[in-house]
């Protein structure tokens, strides 16, 4: 059976002699796993396509539950990202993000969308990295069944008080008037950083980017964002570990 779709690679193995593996984030069929046979072969029809960040339209053979790459074209390889180490490790962490959080076989259009926006700031330098990080971390939560509730304090209702804390495990919020003390598990944010969160889980996507935060704050949102994947995922991921490790916050 062929499958047709556009797609973006999100990991590249090496496989055999000449072969490669490639995890492809598509439009309607979730991340597809596929053979790139010759790939690894300078003169390959595949070998540009085969690389991490390659976005275009894939063409698949599926034999059984085995799927193959019988062509592909192009339309954007994001060198920009690949050529900044810095750049290039937030990139690899979104792609990690998206092989745990896409279910195979299902629509991902949404995903993909929220995926190459965030590549395109990223590329474009139009949005502070930490910001672009903090903001894909709440959308893709929100787009996989994990949004949290930042409406209002989750007890006293009141929609913008001076700082929130925020649970990382359940998702509400809950005023400083409310509860003085945080507890276990909860994250303080100012009024800002709390606004910020809000506007990245219920904007259009076409407003998606359209904010900025002061410094103090996107540091606030930066972490609230980042332990609520942690917890809601219960996963370890490398290229976070890696990330944390040469960014400045």
């Amino acid at each position: 059976m062929q499958i047709k779709t556009k797609g973006i690679v999100l990991k590249v193995q090496d496989y055999n002699e000449n072969d490669k593996l490639l995890a492809v984030l598509t439009e309607d069929r979730g991340v597809i796993y596929a053979y790139a046979s010759g790939a690894r072969r300078m003169k390959s029809a595949l070998s540009t396509v085969s690389s991490m960040l390659c976005y275009g339209e894939f063409v698949f053979f599926k034999n059984r539950e085995k799927y193959t790459v019988d062509s592909a074209e192009s339309e954007r390889l994001f060198f920009g990202i690949r050529q900044d180490l810095d750049n290039l490790a937030y990139a690899s962490y979104f792609c990690e993000l998206c092989l745990s959080a896409a279910n195979p076989e299902e629509d991902s259009k949404d995903i993909l969308r929220l995926l190459l926006n965030t590549l395109h700031m990223l590329e474009n330098k139009k949005v502070h990295p930490a910001m672009l990080k903090a903001i894909f971390e709440l959308r893709l939560m929100s787009l996989i069944g994990y949004a949290p509730d930042l409406i209002a304090c989750s007890e006293c209702g009141e929609f913008e008080k001076g700082a929130y804390w925020f649970d990382t495990k359940s998702g509400i919020a809950t005023c400083t008037d409310c509860r003085p003390n945080g507890a276990a598990g909860e994250v303080l944010l100012s009024k800002a950083a709390f606004l910020a969160a809000r506007h990245i889980v219920y904007a259009p996507m076409e407003q998606l980017f359209s904010f900025r935060v002061g410094e103090n704050s996107l540091i606030e949102l930066s972490n609230a964002a980042e332990k609520y994947v942690i917890e809601q995922m219960d996963k370890v991921y490398p290229t976070l570990e890696f990330l944390n490790s040469i960014r400045s916050f």
